[in-house]
C-alpha cells in the first residue's frame, strides 16, 4: 500500500481489469483523432480536456499564448540528456555545490546553446501565471492508462536549473543564480498543480530543489543585506503557492471515482484476456453508454457490482485522510492511524477498493517536509540578515526576529515545539526534529538530509570536495 491509485493502476490495469482502447487503426485520421505532440522526439496523443471533463476532472483549457505548458515543452524538448561521464560532477553540483577542479566539462555542457535555450524558455515558463498540463494516451481507453512523461522531463529541467544557478554562484552572479532557484520553485508550484497526486509529489520535489538552493545561496559569506531581502521577499511571496497535499488528495479522489465507474459500466471486460497485459482491443470504448448494448451493459453492471456502496468506501477513506491532514503528524490522530488496517476494514466483497485505494500517509509526509523546509529557509534568510544588521551577532533567539515572524511561523510541523536553534560563537545551529520526533541535537547525515534532524547551519559547514568514482578500464 505504498502508491497512488494513479501509480497503481499502471501496472495492474491491462492484466487485471482488461482495459483499453481501439486498436490503432482507429487511432488515427478523421476529425475525431487525437492531436499528435512530439515530446523528446516521440510522438504523443492527448488527451482531449473535453474527455477529461466528461470523466469529472476540474481542467480549463486556457489560450495557448497563455499556458506556460507550451513554453516547458519548448525547454524539454531542447535541454540535452546529462552524459554519462558527467552525471557524478552533475549530481554532486546538485546536492553540495560546483565541483571546483572537475568543473571545465560540466561548464561546457550547461553552456551548450540547446541548454542555454532550455534554461531560458524555463525561466520563461516560470514567470507566467497560467500552468495546465498536457495528459497522454488513447483518450477513448480507460483513464489508468494516462501518461505522465513530463513529469521526469520538469524535474531534469528544474535539477538543469539548479546546477546551472551553482555555476552562477561560482563566479559571483548570485542574482543570476537565485533567478534559476526561483524559476524551479515556481516550476514545482505549476507542476504540483495537476490532476493527479503524482503531479503533486513531483512538483514537491521540484520546489524542494530551488528552495534548498536558494537557501544555501542566502548562507553565503558574501551575500548582501539587499540581497537577501530580495530573496526572502521574493519566497515569502512564492509560498502561497507552494504544493501540498490537500490539493494531490483532493484529485486522487476523483480518480478513484472514475475508476469505480469504468469498472461497473463494463463488466465484461473484467474477466476477458487476463493473460494480456497490452489489455483488450477491436475498438472498445471504455465508459460510454452510446447505443442500446452499451446502457443495457452499464444497467447491469450497475445490478452487479454496487457502484454506489463502492464509491462510499472511496469516499470515507478519502475523507479520513483529508481529515488527517488537518491535523499534525505529530497528533494523537496520527498516531494511531493505521492505514491499511483502515483499508482492510472494508468489506470483503469490496475487491476493487481494497485493492485500489492507495497509501497516502508517505504523502502527507512529503508534504510537511516541503512545508517544515520552506519554513526553515526563511527564518534562516532573516537570522542572517539580523547578523548583517547587528555587527555580526547573532540573534539571541529566535522569538527576537519579530516582526518578520509570528510566534506560529517558529513551530516545527514534526513536534509542535519551536524549532531547535542553538548560537555558538558567531555562528548558529537551526533544525527541526524530521519525522522520527526526536531531537538528535543537530545531527544530519548530509546538507538537505531528513534522516535524524533536518539542519541548517551558519557559516555552513565545510563540504567534502568532489572526487568523482574511479572506473576500471576493463
Amino acid at each position: 500500500m505504498t502508491r497512488s491509485v494513479l501509480a497503481a493502476l499502471g501496472v495492474i490495469a491491462g492484466v487485471t481489469l482488461g482495459l483499453a482502447g481501439p486498436p490503432a487503426s482507429a487511432q488515427t485520421g478523421g476529425d475525431d483523432a487525437p492531436e499528435v505532440i512530439a515530446f523528446r522526439g516521440e510522438e504523443m496523443k492527448v488527451w482531449p480536456f473535453e474527455e477529461l471533463r466528461r470523466r469529472g476532472y476540474d481542467v480549463v483549457e486556457p489560450p495557448r499564448e497563455e499556458n506556460a505548458f507550451w513554453v516547458c515543452l519548448e525547454a524539454i524538448n531542447a535541454y540535452k540528456d546529462v552524459p554519462e561521464e558527467l552525471q557524478e560532477a552533475f549530481d554532486y553540483a546538485l546536492t553540495s555545490s560546483w565541483p571546483k577542479g572537475h568543473d571545465e566539462t560540466l561548464k561546457s555542457f550547461l553552456m551548450d546553446p540547446a541548454n542555454q535555450q532550455a534554461m531560458a524558455a524555463g525561466r520563461r515558463a516560470a514567470k507566467m501565471e497560467t500552468f495546465q498540463g498536457y495528459y497522454f494516451g488513447d483518450p477513448k481507453g480507460s483513464i489508468t492508462s494516462i501518461l505522465l512523461p513530463s513529469l521526469s522531463s520538469h524535474r531534469q529541467l528544474c535539477k538543469l536549473l539548479v546546477v546551472d544557478g551553482r555555476r552562477l554562484e561560482a563566479e559571483g552572479a548570485y542574482d543570476r543564480a537565485f533567478e534559476n532557484y526561483v524559476a524551479a520553485v515556481r516550476l514545482g508550484g505549476h507542476v504540483g498543480g495537476g490532476i493527479t497526486l503524482i503531479e503533486n509529489l513531483v512538483g514537491v520535489a521540484c520546489w524542494s530543489l530551488g528552495d534548498r538552493a536558494a537557501c544555501e545561496l542566502a548562507l553565503r559569506e558574501g551575500i548582501s543585506a539587499s540581497q537577501l531581502r530580495e530573496i526572502q521577499k521574493t519566497l515569502k511571496e512564492l509560498d502561497a503557492r507552494r504544493p501540498t497535499v490537500e490539493r494531490g488528495l483532493y484529485y486522487e479522489r476523483i480518480f478513484g471515482g472514475g475508476i469505480v465507474d469504468e469498472i461497473v459500466t463494463k463488466p465484461t471486460r473484467l474477466f476477458q484476456n487476463l493473460d494480456s497485459i497490452g489489455g483488450m482491443s477491436g475498438g472498445y470504448e471504455i465508459n460510454r453508454e452510446d447505443t442500446g448494448w452499451e446502457k443495457l451493459e452499464a444497467r447491469v453492471g450497475r445490478l452487479i457490482l454496487p457502484d454506489r456502496t463502492i464509491k462510499q468506501h472511496f469516499t470515507e477513506f478519502y475523507d479520513r485522510q483529508y481529515e488527517l491532514t488537518q491535523h499534525p503528524l505529530y497528533s494523537e490522530m496520527w498516531r494511531t492511524f493505521d492505514e491499511e488496517k483502515a483499508v482492510m476494514a472494508i468489506p470483503h466483497w469490496d475487491i476493487f477498493a481494497r485493492m485500489l485505494l492507495p497509501s497516502l500517509t508517505r504523502a502527507c509526509v512529503m508534504s510537511e517536509r516541503l512545508r517544515t523546509q520552506s519554513m526553515l529557509t526563511r527564518i534562516a534568510i532573516a537570522l542572517r540578515l539580523h547578523m548583517l544588521e547587528n555587527k555580526g551577532q547573532p540573534a539571541e533567539r529566535l522569538s527576537s526576529l519579530d516582526p518578520a515572524f509570528a510566534a506560529e511561523d517558529l513551530i516545527d510541523p514534526f513536534c509542535g515545539r519551536e524549532f531547535k536553534y542553538k548560537v555558538d560563537g558567531k555562528g548558529w545551529l537551526l533544525y527541526s526534529v524530521g519525522e522520527n520526533e526526536v531531537d538528535d541535537g543537530g545531527k544530519s547525515e548530509r546538507p538537505g538530509s531528513w534522516r535524524f534532524d533536518y539542519v541548517l547551519q551558519f557559516p555552513a559547514p565545510d563540504v567534502k570536495p568532489f572526487e568523482p568514482t574511479e572506473t576500471s578500464d576493463e
